[in-house]
C-alpha cells in the first residue's frame, strides 16, 4: 500500500509532561511542561498542522507541513499539563493506553525502579476524546510482546482494542507496541485484530503501516534539536550520523 508517510510526515513521541525535572527516574521520558510549549509554539509559528494517524493511514489530501504527535502509555500529566498547551494552539494528539491500568499506575515501570506515576482516568480520555484526541491501543499490560506465548499476545491486543472503544465510543484504530518491541508474527495479530497502523520507536521505514518510525522527544532535547527532529530528512540525518559514528569507532 502506497502510504502517505512517503511524504516523510514526522511522527513525534512523548510520554510523560511534567511541571519539574524528574530525578528519580531511570527511562529518562518526560519532559518539562514549559518546553513542551516552546516545542508547540516553534511547530505553530512554522506552519506545522497536527494531523492524525487515520489521516496517515488514508489517501485523505494532507494539510501543509502535516505532523503527528503521540505519547506513549496515558499518564495524567497528559492531561494536566500537555492538554492545555494543546488547546492553546489548536494541536491534537494520539495518546497510546495500557488498557488494564486506567485510573491506576504505571505497574509495568515500578519493579525497574521507576518511581509510581497516574495514569489517566476514564473521566479524562473521554474529556479529551471529546476535544479531538485520538486514544489507540498499547497492550492490556505493557508486557514484552515478543516474549510472550502467540496466544497470548494476541489477548493482550485485542482485549485492549475492546477496553479502549468501550472507553473512548468509537473504534480504536492505532496501536503502539510496548517498548517498541515486535516481529513479523506480532505484527500481522495487530492487523487481524483490526487497527489500521501500529508505531514503533527505533526504526526509520517509511512504507510500512504497522511499523511507523517516530522521533523520540527527551528531557535533553532543545529548540535546536527538535527542529532538526520535526525536519523531512531527519530519518536519512540520523542514518548518516550512525555510520559516520561507527567509521569513527573503527578507526579509533
Amino acid at each position: 500500500m502506497k502510504l502517505w508517510q512517503d511524504k516523510r510526515v514526522p511522527i513525534l513521541c512523548y510520554h510523560r509532561v511534567v511541571t519539574v525535572p524528574l530525578f528519580n527516574t531511570k527511562h529518562g521520558i518526560w519532559v518539562k511542561a514549559q518546553n513542551f510549549k516552546e516545542q508547540m509554539k516553534l511547530l505553530a509559528s512554522k506552519g506545522y498542522h497536527t494531523i492524525s494517524l487515520d489521516m496517515l493511514a488514508s489517501k485523505t489530501q494532507l494539510p501543509q507541513k502535516p505532523i503527528i504527535i503521540t505519547f506513549d502509555d496515558g499518564y495524567q500529566d497528559n492531561y494536566l499539563y500537555a492538554f492545555p498547551i494543546l488547546k492553546e494552539y489548536g494541536f491534537t494528539a494520539t495518546i497510546f493506553l495500557v488498557s488494564g491500568q486506567i485510573s491506576g499506575v504505571n505497574q509495568w515501570d515500578i519493579p525497574s525502579g521507576e518511581e509510581s506515576a497516574n495514569l489517566l482516568s476514564i473521566d479524562e480520555i473521554q474529556e479529551m476524546a471529546e476535544y479531538g484526541i485520538s486514544f489507540g491501543g498499547h497492550t492490556v499490560t505493557h508486557p514484552h510482546l515478543p516474549q510472550l506465548s502467540m496466544n497470548k499476545a494476541r489477548e493482550e491486543i485485542v482485549q485492549c482494542k475492546k477496553a479502549l472503544e468501550k472507553i473512548i465510543k468509537q473504534e480504536g484504530t492505532s496501536f503502539c507496541y510496548p517498548y517498541g518491541e515486535f516481529n513479523p508474527e506480532i505484527k500481522q495479530i495487530v492487523r487481524d485484530a483490526g487497527f489500521n497502523s501500529a508505531c514503533a520507536c527505533n526504526t526509520n521505514k517509511t512504507n510500512d503501516l504497522y511499523e511507523l518510525g517516530r522521533r523520540q522527544i527527551f528531557p535533553e532535547t532543545g529548540l535546536s534539536g527538535f527542529f532538526r527532529k520535526i525536519q523531512s530528512w531527519y530519518p536519512e540525518y540520523t542514518k548518516v550520523r550512525k555510520r559516520c559514528q561507527e567509521m569513527l569507532r573503527l578507526r579509533g
